[in-house]
């Protein structure tokens, strides 16, 4: 076992860090025998996206979810996001969308997978802050051990709670230690995926999703306020619904259900966000949307019009985006801002991680890391346009 009590792989995009955090979560549940792990993600979806099909590599579990063909499980049961192994280790997965999910029994260890995308102060450093004191052993565990916890993450800006809890020499603990490696370093990667990601990401997005490296990212255009713009709306107040895509391959594919209350306002409820989706899954990750929030029109970018015709061949009111993308940035921007009675005219659901961490470090004047910030905009109405959307089909 390392002699350090707290970890954190801080690596480029795509380089295998969740795999070597759920690795570690492995040999920990194996070596141990009763232990108790809790592993962490920014929301529930991308437990079940990341972590879950993470464990199914032949690498990790080599089995598909429920896990129970793997000699290891005992059982898995979804509705508790849990695992028994046949040690009598127990695994938990829990989503940090609120930093009291954080808190509960005494725990061996805990694993927190793409710390960056869990919402920034208050909310990382109080969940950061709780799970440490939960750290003290559960007692279960047959072999003394000493509690631990690792970060596996894509590192954000120095001076957020993320790089003062792991790598800010005056507020990290002493028992901390970083292992970083560069996109360069997962020889699995496919060769157009690395250059694309390098063509794409400059200066301090390069530092970050090339490196591994805390770095500021962008000068924030959108003057958006975690404290002020994010917010739910319960199913019962959406008067109007609607869909925004950006299409993407090596860059990932963003949708963005966009909702609209009885006052105008503009709720972001939900997103997909993922690289290498088919045409065909992207049909199936929107029909789970519509299930969920009611149909709506759908706005798409204008690149790809075989993928739209799909989507209408497929019944969706699908359409291209006709709007100037700086009429539609000055709406999105004008909505993030306080209004006369106090609120903004934007809100974005916590479940939305990707589109809160574009929002944070987004940068007109650069096109890139904006995937999901388009998708927002292409769903926004514009007030003054007179032009429709180009129709497909």
């Amino acid at each position: 076992m390392s002699i350090y009590s707290q970890r954190a792989v801080l690596c480029g995009t795509g380089a295998g860090k969740t795999l070597a955090g759920l690795y570690e979560d492995i040999r920990w549940a194996r070596d141990y025998p009763g232990s108790v792990g809790y592993i962490f993600g920014p929301t529930y979806p991308m437990i079940r996206r990341n972590i879950f099909q993470t464990l199914e590599s032949p690498l990790l579990l080599g089995t598909p979810y429920p896990f129970t063909n793997s000699p290891l499980i005992k059982s898995c049961s979804r509705q508790q996001m849990r695992i028994d192994w046949r040690n009598e280790s127990e695994w938990w997965f829990v989503s940090l969308e609120s930093p009291e999910r954080a808190e509960g029994a005494n725990i061996d260890y805990a694993h927190i997978d793409e710390g960056r995308l869990v919402l920034p102060h208050p909310h990382f450093d109080l969940a950061w802050k709780t799970i440490i004191r939960r750290l003290r052993g559960s007692g279960r565990c047959r072999i003394p051990l000493k509690p631990g916890v690792w970060i596996t993450t894509t590192p954000d800006a120095p001076g957020t709670p993320l790089f003062n809890a792991v790598e800010n020499p005056k507020t990290k603990s002493p028992n901390c230690q970083i292992y970083r490696w560069s996109i360069y370093d997962n020889p699995k990667l496919p060769k157009e995926y690395v250059e694309e990601i390098v063509r794409t990401h400059t200066g301090g997005l390069a530092e970050r999703f090339v490196y591994g490296r805390f770095a500021a990212a962008g000068v924030g255009t959108l003057l958006f306020d975690s404290t002020l713009n994010v917010a739910e709306l319960s199913l019962a107040n959406i008067r109007e619904i609607r869909y925004g895509i950006d299409f993407g391959w090596t860059n990932p594919t963003a949708i963005v259900a966009l909702a609209y209350d009885g006052d105008g306002r503009a709720w972001a409820m939900d997103e997909v966000y993922m690289r290498y989706l088919s045409a065909e899954q992207i049909i199936g990750e929107l029909r789970q949307l519509q299930e969920k929030y009611g149909r709506g029109e759908v706005y798409c970018d204008r690149s790809e019009p075989e993928t739209i015709f799909k989507l209408v061949h497929a019944g969706f009111n699908a359409k291209g985006y006709a709007e100037k993308r700086e009429d539609g940035l000055r709406e999105l921007a004008g909505r993030l801002l306080k209004q006369l009675d106090g609120k903004p005219r934007l809100f974005i659901s916590k479940k939305c991680v990707n589109l809160i961490s574009e929002l944070m470090e987004y940068d007109e004047k650069v096109k890139e890391n904006d995937h999901a910030v388009d998708a927002l905009r292409y769903s926004l109405k514009i007030k003054t346009s007179s032009v429709d959307a180009f129709r497909f089909g």
